[in-house]
């Protein structure tokens, strides 16, 4: 953060950090320090960028524009070294890509290998979230790129639509004789979590819903919900890529004929004056997934 003045470095810090003892640690001065440069910057812009709780720290509306301001500064200076010194093949820089779980195990990471194969230094982190609202991790400038749902756009955000994942509904083989109303009305439905509703969309838009009697239960990895359904513990979603080599090896039934639901995803992301090479080949790989 060469270009940024010690006030900022302060600020980006605590934001990155979520507290001021861990900036200060960082930076490598006192506690007081970082207080006094947050305070001098809001005093200095004449504005409130931190709302303290006992809970810690977090940004109001004008705290979010500054740091996207700064995560701005830094991509000028990491521009800068990169014509000086080849940045992400020479020297490390992270990009971090954000998504719920099914796109990103069955999709993101296959996809930009080979860019991490020829960025040998380009640190792609890979931020699987199915709770949080990750169209606010792309905001806050914790995230790169974020995939989302269409609704969950704001109106700043570049984006583009991509291949809509597909979810298919799928039980223990030992079930495939049962009719699918017999298997709503008495099995359990698997969910990721109790505010995930793809499971239960997935009924609604096959006309399900009015048979669904016992509740769900939860699994919040594709794993272990794999592997509860293969036990026979109950009966569920999943995407049909990660669904497909159960499928194959018998382990897992298809119910309602195969019929999928679509889930409409785009990638999001933040416009650059100018982009580094590896940024735009990353987004690329994203829009081709």
């Amino acid at each position: 953060m060469i270009l940024l003045s010690q006030n900022l470095k302060a600020f980006v810090m605590t934001c990155e950090l979520g507290t001021v003892v861990s900036a200060a640690k960082q930076l490598r001065v006192g506690q007081t320090a970082i207080t006094q440069r947050i305070k001098n910057l809001e005093e200095d812009l004449g504005v409130t960028l931190f709302i303290r709780r006992t809970s810690g720290m977090t940004l109001t509306k004008e705290g979010h524009s500054l740091l996207r301001y700064c995560k701005n500064a830094e991509e000028s200076e990491r521009r800068t070294l990169s014509e000086i010194t080849g940045l992400g093949r020479n020297q490390d820089v992270e990009l971090v890509v954000t998504g719920p779980t099914s796109f990103m195990s069955s999709r993101a990471v296959s996809q930009l290998m080979p860019v991490m194969d020829k960025w040998p230094n380009l640190n792609l982190r890979f931020m699987i979230n199915d709770y949080e609202d990750r169209s606010q991790l792309l905001k806050s400038g914790a995230a790169d790129f974020a995939i989302l749902h269409p609704e969950q756009l704001k109106p700043e955000f570049e984006f583009c639509s991509i291949e809509a994942d597909e979810y298919v509904l799928l039980c223990h083989p030992k079930w495939k004789e049962r009719s699918l109303i017999d298997i709503v009305n008495n099995e359990r439905l698997f969910a990721f979590h109790p505010q995930d509703e793809t499971s239960l969309n997935y009924l609604r838009h096959f006309n399900l819903m009015k048979h669904l009697k016992r509740p769900r239960l939860f699994a919040n990895e594709n794993k272990t919900l794999s592997d509860l359904l293969c036990h026979g513990i109950g009966y569920g979603i999943l995407e049909r890529n990660i669904a497909r080599p159960f499928i194959s090896e018998k382990k897992l039934y298809l119910l309602n004929e195969g019929k999928s639901m679509k889930d409409k995803l785009v990638v999001a992301w933040y416009r650059r004056d100018w982009s580094p090479t590896w940024f735009e080949e990353v987004l690329t790989q994203l829009r081709a997934c």
